[in-house]
C-alpha cells in the first residue's frame, strides 16, 4: 500500500474493539527519490490520550536488484491498547502491517468469577458430605 503527500492512512475496528500494533514494512516511495524517509505513527488510547512513535527507513530502495527495499519496525508495548492508529502524511510505501488483538477485560473477570463460584460450590458440597 502507498500513501502519497497529502494521504493519510488510518485504522480502527469497526466494533469499537481495542486492538495492538505489533510491525511494519515499510520503504521509500520511489526510485526516483530514494532519500530515507521518517515515517510517524500515531495511535489513540480509550482514555483519549495519544502515543507516537517515528520509523526511519534506510535510503535504500533497488526496485528488483538485490537488496531489500523494504524494512521491518516493531512498536513497542505503548502500541498494545488503542482504538485508532493514524500515519499522516509522506511520501513512502507500507506493506505488512501487523496488528494483534486486545482481549476484553470482561473475559478474564469472569473466567475469575467462574473459579471463585466452582470453589465455593466445592466447599458447600464437602460440608454437607461430612455431616
Amino acid at each position: 500500500m502507498r500513501a502519497s503527500s497529502f494521504d493519510s492512512l488510518a485504522a480502527g475496528a469497526w466494533s469499537g474493539q481495542r486492538f495492538g500494533v505489533v510491525s511494519v514494512d515499510l520503504a521509500e516511495f520511489s526510485i526516483l527519490d530514494n532519500s530515507p524517509r521518517t515515517v510517524p505513527f500515531v495511535g489513540y488510547r480509550p482514555d483519549g490520550s495519544t502515543v507516537i512513535t517515528e520509523f526511519k527507513t534506510d535510503g535504500i530502495i533497488d526496485s528488483s536488484g538485490p537488496l531489500a527495499d523494504f524494512q521491518t519496525f516493531y512498536f513497542d508495548s505503548r502500541f498494545a491498547d488503542l482504538v485508532r492508529l493514524e500515519v499522516p502524511t509522506g511520501t513512502w510505501a507500507l506493506d505488512n502491517m501487523v496488528f494483534s488483538q486486545v482481549p476484553e477485560p470482561a473475559v478474564g473477570a469472569l473466567l475469575v468469577l467462574g473459579g471463585l463460584l466452582l470453589w465455593a460450590f466445592r466447599s458447600c458440597f464437602r460440608r454437607l458430605r461430612v455431616r
